[in-house]
């Protein structure tokens, strides 16, 4: 793991990578590999199996910081697929922390509806997210993308699948949480620039897509026009200006009622 990882950072600054994802039917045919399970997609694999199987994710952990160590000057992240409850992201944290190291960063895979559901609670954990919209697809239209008699129905951009990323980038921003895409949702046009105007940090895309979709990002850059933020402060005094009008009809509309308010003032002195 250290040797691949430090491969991988020599040729950026920044790398984020998957922790153990082991689902039975990738590994069937390996020795030790666990029998295969009857759906595996819903089984045993992701932050679950890290979970039960702690000394894997030290030994992941501990070749990580060994990276980290001998790249002081780089960032390294591990973000943890196939999260659904928040008590997950948790533990997983507290086996990171241990690790930790400054260049170091916590983060996990946004793949189910559930996830979705708790964003901002994960947004409290995390220093950034990335989609899986590959599961993130699947698990939400219920579709098995492998079977040919409903692969059909797979779309990576129907409208729930946006609605989801939209929640998730919303509550990522605002909470300061850097947030990406991997899967194959990104090397599409209308997917990239709905990412782009929502706000989303960085998009991993096909390698015969890469072209395209850079000079798309580029395009989207040049036109791109910051949102004007609206002023509380004028707000205010436009209020206050309406109260004193308001006050000045009232004056003029029951002037004995407020000679009386007078009267009763100089009494009380």
């Amino acid at each position: 793991i250290e040797e691949g990882l430090s491969k991988i950072l020599s040729y950026f600054k920044k790398v984020w990578f998957r922790a153990s994802d082991v689902r039975t039917d990738e590994y069937s045919s390996l020795d030790g590999a666990p029998e295969r399970e009857i759906n595996p997609m819903l089984g045993f694999h992701g932050i679950r199996f890290s979970l039960k199987n702690p000394e894997i994710l030290k030994a992941e952990l501990e070749a990580m910081k060994r990276v980290a160590l001998a790249n002081p000057d780089k960032k390294i992240g591990i973000m943890f697929p196939q999260v659904i409850l928040i008590e997950e992201v948790r533990e997983a944290k507290k086996y990171f922390n241990e690790f930790k190291l400054d260049n170091m960063e916590f983060g996990v895979m946004i793949e189910t509806p559930a996830a979705v559901q708790i964003i901002e609670d994960i947004c409290e954990e995390v220093d950034f997210v990335s989609f899986g919209t590959n599961d993130l697809t699947q698990y939400t239209l219920a579709v098995d993308r492998n079977n040919e008699d409903v692969k059909y129905l797979y779309n990576e951009l129907h409208p729930a699948i946006f609605n989801q990323i939209e929640k998730v980038i919303d509550a990522c921003n605002n909470k300061s949480v850097e947030t990406s895409i991997c899967g194959q949702a990104g090397s599409k046009k209308e997917m990239a620039e709905f990412l782009f105007k929502k706000g989303i940090k960085s998009i991993s895309v096909n390698a015969d897509a890469a072209y395209d979709i850079s000079v798309l990002i580029k395009e989207l850059e040049d036109n791109y026009v910051e949102p004007e933020k609206p002023a509380p402060e004028i707000e205010k005094v436009v209020e206050h200006k309406s109260v004193e009008v308001e006050e000045e009809k009232i004056d003029k509309d029951f002037p004995e009622e407020k000679e009386e308010e007078e009267i009763v003032e100089e009494e009380v002195e």
